[in-house]
């Protein structure tokens, strides 16, 4: 029993020190909603938790703020961690959190749904805005890990559909910390480029953590200021990011953003037979109405007796014939110069390019097409094509 007056400050140290013993009060959960919230400039967060019947002082330390994926706000529900101490100082007791997660759901799906709902005030989501997917990608760009499964299922997409498509790979971290920046440098990079015509960044699919990069606001940011269309290839098909809402385009995987941007080359033909089709129908329906009319006016010539009338349907007949010869050639013209075009993209297309960049393409003399290393036989002679011509080989295979 303590005999003498104690001061202000050893009371408060007393109580401190008890609190502090406590073993239910050092580790403790408590659950309410926030009110009187205040982000201070230190950093520190300023709370009060309370229920129906009471509240209690909170503080959360820059330290510990700093980790929050999401933002508290005013009334949300939350669950803290932390232990109850006193502030000797003015003899508050209060809680000191050290990790808080919104009551209900997720800190990550919280954050998620406060960054799409930013995004989404800032219309950068807004479908109107989206740019749409160049006619003919020469170019593709792709920002993601060169170690990883999305980026061999990309090139190999490619190449099968279109393999006159120059790919650049601008290898980046995808996860983990540092991700976020990486990706948004490969994108800024990728636009420096005027060969690129669209970009895809993207990864395999992972946890809602894994994938958390593609969530961050410098990602964004850098999809949105992008010069070229931006296809956002995150994930499994279930998998949204913010990425996803933020780019011109959404593909459920890596494989299907590669076919977003490379169109079939079989597609590409059938087009193309299109339009000579459609040219062709054209200028035989113009003709054969331009050929109606003048039979017409050829009909009333024959009826009309005075010889004036007959002079002034003859010139009137011949401006019509020039009109039909102008006619016509404009039609002709313009269908050359469309075709010639399309000619054009064709031999832009031409897997020929790629033998002239150092590939060869290898058939077995017995016929077939050699396509992997396991397919070959000691001693088969094989016919080696370049883009100048062909060699005969024999294949030889080495013990490793």
């Amino acid at each position: 029993m303590i005999t003498r007056a104690l001061s202000v400050t050893e009371v408060n140290h007393f109580i401190k020190t008890m609190l502090d013993g406590n073993s239910v009060l050092k580790k403790l959960l408590v659950e309410g909603e926030i009110s009187n919230l205040k982000f201070h400039s230190s950093g520190h967060l300023y709370f009060s938790l309370k229920d129906a019947q009471s509240r209690i002082a909170c503080v959360m330390f820059r330290s510990s703020a700093q980790t929050l994926k999401f933002r508290p706000e005013e009334g949300m529900k939350v669950i803290i961690r932390g232990s109850v101490s006193v502030f000797e100082r003015n003899g508050q007791y209060q809680v000191y959190a050290r990790s808080m997660e919104p009551q209900g759901i997720g800190a990550l799906y919280q954050a998620f749904e406060q960054l799409k709902k930013q995004y989404e005030a800032l219309g950068w989501t807004d479908p109107s805005l989206k740019r749409p997917m160049p006619e003919a990608v020469e170019v593709v760009g792709i920002v993601t890990s060169p170690t990883g499964a999305a980026i061999r299922d990309m090139i190999s997409v490619i190449r099968r559909r279109n393999p006159g498509i120059k790919i650049i790979l601008r290898p980046a971290l995808v996860q983990g910390e540092g991700a976020a920046q990486d990706i948004a440098a490969g994108i800024e990079a990728l636009n420096a480029r005027d060969d690129v015509d669209v970009i895809i960044a993207g990864r395999g699919g992972g946890s809602m953590e894994d994938l958390w990069a593609f969530n961050e606001a410098v990602v964004c940011e850098a999809i949105h200021a992008s010069r070229v269309p931006v296809v956002s290839a995150v994930g499994h098909e279930t998998d949204f990011t913010i990425a996803d809402f933020v780019a011109d385009f959404r593909a459920p995987t890596p494989s299907v953003a590669g076919e977003l941007v490379a169109e079939d080359q079989t597609v590409l033909r059938e087009r193309l037979a299109g339009l000579i089709w459609q040219m062709r129908r054209g200028m035989t329906a113009a003709i054969e109405a331009l050929e109606g009319r003048l039979s017409a006016l050829t009909l009333r010539l024959d009826h009309a007796s005075p010889e004036t009338a007959i002079c002034e349907e003859r010139l009137a007949l011949d401006l019509l014939q020039d009109r039909i010869q102008r006619a016509a050639l404009g039609e002709v013209t313009a269908y050359k110069n469309r075709l010639a075009l399309l000619e054009k993209r064709l031999e832009i297309l031409n897997p020929e390019h790629v033998l002239k960049r150092g590939y060869a393409l290898a058939r077995l003399e017995a016929g077939g097409l050699l396509t992997s290393a396991a397919a070959a036989r000691e001693q088969d002679r094989i016919r080696l094509k370049f883009y100048d011509g062909e060699v005969s080989a024999a294949i030889i295979k080495e013990d490793r």
